[in-house]
């Protein structure tokens, strides 16, 4: 065989494996930025592409993929602070600029709840952040079946989870805000008390950020909301301010 023959059927072979290799990816329903970012991760660190959290609305199925993507392209470095939630926490952006600390990064997903929080934890027991901050629970809020009794729970497990695999990360766990839905107003209080009252026994710090953005009713005060439920920049300077004592 001479060697011209021989360089052009190596050349055929590679680019019929590489046709293979794109196929394989197109079939599992994956990107090609997607599948390099899992080689270099050790496996289960981030959800599946096609995982399906309950919870989740239709454009919460959606989005919750495309963050983890995003997780995935600027990942965590050991010792980081996470805040960790919903869209609350991601509408916030750059937590690094916010809290004046570098080591600050975003993990918020819109949409989330506390079964999907729960579902991407690995990322942050593998990274072992110093420090987490959470809020989360106001979108299990808006849905029937989850008592406030449930969204509690879920929480309490979502930190148990954390403390047992990272002991010295320092948990802080915001009390649910207020919205502007009337209806909501007895779970919020029911769930945020019973935060309150298990603290002593949990291995979490309970920043009580509620009562920051309450108007007299109880309901969400506007002059520091988007729309009820999300924050505009005042309503984050005050967020800010009563969690920056604790950032290390």
């Amino acid at each position: 065989m001479n060697q011209l023959f021989r360089e052009f059927l190596l050349m055929t072979i590679f680019i019929s494996f590489q046709a293979c290799s794109q196929n394989d990816i197109m079939e599992a329903g994956k990107t090609e930025a997607e599948v390099t970012n899992n080689d270099t991760f050790p496996s289960g660190i981030y959800p599946s592409s096609d995982i399906m959290i309950s919870t989740h609305s239709e454009w919460a199925k959606n989005h919750y993929p495309k963050r983890i993507l995003e997780f995935k392209q600027n990942p965590l470095q050991t010792n980081d602070i996470v805040f960790l939630g919903n869209s609350i926490t991601e509408q916030g952006e750059d937590w690094g600029l916010k809290v004046n600390n570098s080591k600050a990064k975003n993990r918020g997903i819109a949409g989330d709840t506390t079964e999907g929080v729960f579902a991407r934890l690995e990322e942050l027991i593998y990274y072992k952040p110093s420090q987490i901050f959470i809020m989360i629970g106001i979108n299990d809020m808006f849905r029937d079946d989850m008592s406030a009794q449930k969204i509690y729970d879920n929480i309490i497990s979502i930190v148990n989870k954390i403390s047992t695999k990272n002991p010295r990360t320092q948990i802080y766990l915001n009390t649910i805000l207020p919205t502007t839905t009337s209806s909501l107003k007895l779970k919020i209080k029911q769930t945020n008390s019973l935060l309150i009252n298990s603290e002593k026994d949990q291995s979490y710090k309970l920043i009580l950020l509620h009562e920051e953005f309450s108007a007299e009713n109880d309901l969400m005060d506007m002059n520091l909301s988007t729309d009820g439920v999300h924050l505009n920049d005042k309503g984050y300077q005050v967020w800010v301010q009563k969690i920056k004592e604790y950032i290390n």
